[in-house]
């Protein structure tokens, strides 16, 4: 079973714990009336509730849910893609892209309806959005092609044409965060594209230590991306990705650095053992 990044695992049992307690509690405690939709009242993105001065609604909104089968499918659709995005960004941008995203389509609901909008399927299309653009970027990894760009237009319309016809989803919310998340992701850079550009102009030789720790950081998002990927074209690409991993490490010409960097990405659940083995003896 693959492990789930942190943020994304977080934002999951955050959500769960939030539902069942508010549940549970309604429950338990009928005397205080309907709690659970007094709660969602308070906590929900509306512009009646922003009008009354309740701005942190388009945040907490997207931590209440409506019932079993509205949580149980975010959460689903959060793991899958929390997995991917969170690999490609890192956990900062990863929380940024989801929480602005969120926010921005809550707010777009707020703005285009009168009802109450609830739910993280805001900050989800936003993160749907960032795939998307990401298949229009020239320095974007063809390992990721079938998970960015054109490929996730068919889900795109597909969810949108529900919205539509199902009564109490919010649209308007959905493409707010979509066009939100495509925008982030078109400014905010993932790991791979990250370049540090050096204070002077004078060339400076890296040390094995800075290039030991730009192979990791340069193989932590295409191996983490290319576990989601198990059909043949996806494996024949991860044979490539771990020839040139072993070349890349062979040049580095300090085995102690290189055995180092293997272990921090069979640490991370990126290489099976066997690739660790025959890397590991190839050094």
């Amino acid at each position: 079973m693959r492990k789930v990044p942190p943020v994304t695992m977080t934002l999951i049992s955050i959500n769960i714990t939030i539902y069942f307690f508010l549940f549970v509690f309604s429950m338990l405690r009928p005397h205080l009336g309907d709690f659970y939709s007094l709660f969602l009242y308070y906590g929900g993105a509306s512009r009646s509730a922003l009008q009354q001065g309740l701005i942190y609604t388009p945040l907490t909104a997207l931590f209440l849910h409506g019932n079993m089968w509205h949580i149980l499918f975010n959460m689903y659709a959060l793991y899958q893609l929390g997995y991917l995005v969170e690999g490609l960004f890192g956990r900062k941008n990863f929380m940024l892209l989801y929480f602005l995203s969120g926010i921005v389509g809550n707010l777009t609901a707020v703005a285009f309806t009168t009802y109450i909008t609830i739910g993280s399927s805001s900050a989800i299309f936003g993160l749907v959005g960032v795939l998307f653009v990401l298949g229009f970027k020239k320095d974007t990894p063809v390992i990721l092609r079938s998970v960015t760009g054109f490929s996730l237009l068919p889900i795109i319309l597909l969810n949108l044409i529900f919205g539509f016809a199902i009564p109490n989803i919010s649209n308007a919310a959905h493409i707010g965060g979509l066009l939100a998340g495509m925008a982030l992701g078109w400014f905010i850079p993932p790991q791979y594209a990250v370049v540090r550009k050096p204070r002077f102009t004078r060339v400076k030789k890296k040390s094995p230590e800075e290039i030991s720790q730009e192979i990791l950081l340069k193989y932590v998002p295409i191996l983490n991306a290319l576990k989601s990927n198990g059909d043949e074209e996806g494996l024949d690409e991860r044979t490539i990705q771990i020839a040139q991993l072993r070349k890349e490490l062979s040049e580095l010409k300090d085995s102690e650095l290189a055995q180092r960097v293997l272990w921090k990405l069979y640490e991370r659940d990126l290489l099976t053992s066997e690739e660790f083995e025959k890397l590991r003896k190839f050094l």
